[in-house]
């Protein structure tokens, strides 16, 4: 029984059909292929676009180190007077004649140049000849009212003489009527005459008490319009003298080159008087230090083999053409032979040395700002985020990123930026 069924379930085994399925293997295979395929594509597009070979030779590499680093500036002064005088246009016009030259000693007073201008002389002269004739008729009305007072005063004293005789009188009729010899109707006469004459007197002389308040009042006011009047004068007067050009101090003349006919306009300044009473430095300085210059940072100057002292006594905040002025001077000594105009070259420091991490400076920088930088592993340079703290001529300071021993690529990144990776083929290497 056993052997049979086995038999019969083996049969009945093989009867069953086996499912298969070559269709979707057909399928799957492909795609799959073609994902691998696409994603190695991808993955090699990917690497190519963050990677670029170079040339050795076309690098510049520095090592990073660990050095004294000094906040170093070096600038180009020129020796300048230490005060100096401005020579400015006061009435403009054309240049007519030219007295001096440009580094001529000369004495304050002394006459630089002459401008005229027609129009403004011929209205000069019109004020002026308006201001006389107010002055003129000004001074007709103080006589005119001085007059007056004259005649009012000859009044008053004329009343007064009438007055005196009609006292006069009425004093003897009143003796001779109490002495009963003269006659009464002849000192009633007197006495109402000499009322008469009393009030007349008394009334005058108030009506003149004002009347010559009044009139000082005039004549004061008009004695004052006549000063204001020639004061208006004498400023026209002067301002005539203006179209002369004078040296406002002694010293020399500088930056004065003026040619005859040029139009001036007034307060253009056409020149300096040097005051040689010393001497000062002025560097132009770029904008980069704006923050980092103070007064009082000191220098060193070197001359005739000799190192002089100096230091900032003023930064002048206007910014022209990228750059801002500045102007030193000496701590001590200066150069014997120093002469107005002549260059130096400055050592200003702008902090105290300190010992920190260093790579040489390099055309990187202005493609990266200093935020990140190659550096070498092996045959490849890898992109790092850096700080750089501060800079001097040569080297960069390095706060973060880097790490002693280090090599670096610090040439020109213009090819560069777009990469994270570089792949070096050694040839022969800049270092």
């Amino acid at each position: 029984m056993a052997p049979a069924l086995m038999h019969l379930l083996k049969f009945k085994f093989m009867d069953i059909p086996v499912q298969r399925r070559p269709k979707k293997l057909k399928i799957l295979i492909p795609t799959a292929l073609t994902i691998v395929a696409l994603t190695s594509v991808y993955l090699f597009i990917k690497r190519s676009a963050s990677e670029l070979n170079v040339k050795s030779s076309d690098l510049t590499i520095s090592k990073v180190f660990s050095g004294k680093f000094e906040d170093l500036l070096i600038v180009t002064a020129q020796a300048q007077s230490l005060h100096s005088s401005l020579v400015n246009v006061v009435e403009g016009g054309a240049v007519k004649e030219i007295y001096a030259e440009d580094g001529q000693m000369i004495r304050k007073g002394d006459s630089l140049a002459l401008i005229s201008n027609p129009n403004t002389s011929f209205n000069y002269m019109n004020q002026e000849n308006s201001i006389m004739q107010q002055i003129n008729q000004m001074q007709s009305d103080l006589i005119n009212l001085r007059n007056q007072n004259a005649d009012r005063e000859k009044e008053i004293l004329q009343e007064q003489n009438e007055y005196d005789i009609v006292a006069q009188q009425y004093n003897l009729q009143k003796r001779l009527y109490e002495a009963e010899i003269g006659k009464k109707a002849d000192y009633e006469i007197s006495l109402e005459k000499w009322n008469y004459y009393q009030k007349r007197l008394k009334l005058s002389k108030a009506n003149y008490y004002r009347e010559q308040q009044a009139t000082k009042g005039q004549i004061k006011e008009l004695i004052a319009s006549i000063v204001r009047m020639q004061e208006s004068m004498n400023t026209l007067s002067a301002n005539r003298n203006n179209f002369l050009i004078r040296a406002p101090a002694d010293g020399r003349l500088s930056s004065f080159n003026i040619s005859l006919g040029q139009s001036l306009n007034s307060g253009q300044n056409i020149g300096k008087i040097d005051l040689m009473d010393g001497y000062k430095l002025v560097a132009k300085v770029d904008e980069f230090y704006n923050n980092k210059l103070k007064t009082g940072i000191e220098g060193l100057l070197e001359a005739n083999e000799k190192t002089y002292k100096v230091f900032v006594s003023k930064i002048l905040p206007e910014i022209n053409g990228g750059q801002f002025e500045i102007e030193l001077l000496f701590k001590q000594a200066l150069p014997g032979d120093i002469k107005i105009g002549m260059s130096f070259a400055l050592r200003l420091y702008l902090s105290a040395s300190r010992r920190t991490l260093l790579i040489d400076k390099g055309n990187f920088f202005k493609e990266t700002n200093g935020q990140w930088i190659f550096v070498l592993n092996g045959n490849k340079a890898i992109r790092r985020s850096i700080t750089i703290e501060r800079e001097n001529l040569s080297y960069y300071e390095i706060s973060k990123g880097l790490k002693p021993g280090e090599e670096v690529i610090v040439s020109d990144y213009a090819d560069f930026k777009k990469f994270k990776q570089l792949n070096i083929k050694q040839t022969t290497a800049t270092r």
